[in-house]
């Protein structure tokens, strides 16, 4: 077998590979679809858009139409590059099985088979779309010459961005191999990283990383992808800039191959570093001296047994933090205002009500794993379980959610009753919500583990419990938030001639009532359901 052809065997193995393992996840494939559905929406709105930008360069509407396609290529370059590098640190540099590929063929065989991969994923997609774009922007041009260099300038451009995104993810990757310093440090990284992307997106202030980036590529042969794609047409791309583009890029991949056949040996046959959390003999006692008294000794147990897992493996939980979703378009105006509206406290006393059940209560059983059948032989297992579980998201998001909430208050527009109301329906939200969890958790368990990323599967809680969970707490907290909204508690406050401070009282009275009746009926349940549960 030639070197080509293991290379090909290589790529579309892994293809197939991706392929299976997506099948599997109805709810990725769901989302993908989506994702594709909405695409082809924003496709024929952007080939419109392209279609008319050539017609206004044909015309002389528009003053410098180059740099707009500089920085059109520049962007994408940066994205591509940015993408395509996340992924090969995430996925594609963590094939199936890595270790006996490589006594099958060598270290450059199988990088270049990933990339290869990764190439063909990305490419065929791309020149799709390219094609069809360039035909549009090339017939308001009325220069049809645009449509082949278009098309060769975006391979060229996805080729060098993937090539470059595998060297970067290639050398994150190795630096943590062989740091036990970056190894330890990787998480807070990459929660700086997520902190700060979601701060441009609520800010929206994408312009401060792009433009800085711009300014730098643009006078290097990255910028000149513009001019390779519109050379020889009304545009007036440099002819020079585009064979500096084309031969740029041909060096830089022949200067890539051996940089990453380098990097992948160092990374695939190095030993790597292992970091071992060692605690003092003394502090699992100090730690259990805090609650000690407070806490009955079968609940303390569990709630120590969900913050250990919580601690060593974050990415568990996750799915509790798909909650905070839906307070992205209140901080966005938040942040573009200035001011603390009135609708963001009851939006945080949701969220945080909603994270704190789903934190450890909603699997009951399938969180157990392999001790289940040791803790059902237990005297009292419901008990325990249900109390406990419950409890460690209450002592964790409780004190958070109503400091945040009258935080925010104190800053917002309430007044100071509804404030308090709303105080109170954080602490008695996030109280319930544990056991409201509880008993849709028994009934809708899950005991086989999933994937949550790339290398790492867990137990977690089913997407139909997740979702009647949801849709249970939102009804339980809805008269509280309606009844101290400036808007509905405004509105029913003069349908019946009361006081707005009147309409939240009631509203957190009837929240209350729900929330102890749906807390202890659902508590009751689960209690029920881990005692009477047989193993099959």
């Amino acid at each position: 077998m030639t070197v080509r052809l293991r290379l090909r065997t290589i790529a579309l193995t892994e293809l197939r590979r991706r392929w299976r393992s997506l099948k599997s996840n109805t709810g990725q494939l769901i989302a993908i679809a989506f994702v594709v559905v909405m695409s082809m929406a924003f496709s024929i709105a952007g080939l419109a858009g392209l279609y008319f930008f050539g017609a206004a360069i044909a015309d002389g509407s528009v003053e410098t139409p180059l740099e707009w396609v500089r920085m059109a290529f520049v962007y994408a370059w940066i994205g591509i590059a940015a993408f395509g590098g996340y992924r090969a640190y995430a996925i594609a540099l963590r094939p199936d099985n890595v270790d006996g590929l490589l006594t099958t063929v060598s270290h450059r065989e199988v990088i270049g088979g990933l990339l290869l991969a990764e190439l063909l994923l990305w490419s065929v997609p791309a020149v799709l779309v390219g094609t069809v774009g360039a035909t549009a922007f090339a017939v308001g041009l009325q220069s049809l010459v645009v449509v082949p260099l278009a098309l060769a300038t975006v391979c060229a451009v996805i080729t060098t961005a993937l090539v470059t995104g595998f060297v970067a993810a290639l050398v994150v990757r190795n630096s943590g191999v062989r740091s036990r310093l970056l190894t330890r440090l990787r998480t807070v990284f990459f929660v700086i990283l997520g902190l700060a992307y979601v701060g441009l997106i609520v800010t929206q202030n994408f312009a401060s990383v792009l433009d800085p980036l711009f300014r730098l590529l643009s006078p290097t042969p990255v910028g000149w992808f513009g001019d390779l794609a519109t050379v020889w047409s009304p545009v007036g791309g440099s002819s020079l800039r585009a064979g500096g583009a084309l031969l740029a890029s041909v060096a830089w991949l022949l200067v890539a191959a051996p940089v990453l056949s380098r990097l992948a040996a160092w990374l695939w046959y190095a030993d790597g570093v292992s970091v071992e959390h060692e605690r003092p003999a003394s502090q699992p006692t100090a730690e259990r001296s805090r609650l000690d008294g407070l806490v009955p000794a079968p609940l303390l147990g569990v709630i120590h047994a969900d913050w250990k897992r919580a601690r060593r493996a974050p990415i568990t939980l996750s799915f509790s933090l798909y909650p905070l979703i839906v307070l992205v378009g209140p901080v966005t105006t938040t942040v573009q205002t200035g001011e603390v509206g009135g609708t963001l406290p009851l939006w945080v006393t949701l969220c945080g009500a909603w994270i704190a059940g789903s934190l450890f209560s909603l699997n009951v059983l399938g969180t157990q794993g392999a001790t289940l059948p040791v803790t059902l032989l237990g005297t009292g297992p419901g008990r325990a379980l249900v109390g406990g579980h419950a409890l460690a998201g209450v002592l964790l998001c409780t004190p958070v959610t109503v400091a945040t909430v009258i935080g925010l208050g104190i800053v917002s527009p309430l007044s100071t009753g509804t404030l308090a109301v709303l105080g109170v329906a954080a602490l008695v939200l996030c109280v319930s919500a544990g056991f409201i969890a509880s008993g849709i958790g028994t009934v809708f368990p899950r005991f086989e583990a999933v994937s949550v990323s790339r290398s790492t599967k867990a137990i977690v809680p089913s997407t139909i419990a997740f979702g009647v969970y949801s849709l249970v707490l939102v009804v339980v907290a809805l008269p509280v938030i309606l009844g101290s909204s400036t808007v509905v508690g405004h509105w029913v406050a003069s349908v019946f001639d009361v006081s707005t401070l009147a309409v939240s009282v009631v509203g957190l009275a009837l929240t209350t009532a729900l929330a102890v009746g749906a807390g202890g009926a659902s508590a009751f349940l689960s209690i029920r359901h881990v005692e009477s549960y047989r193993l099959g």
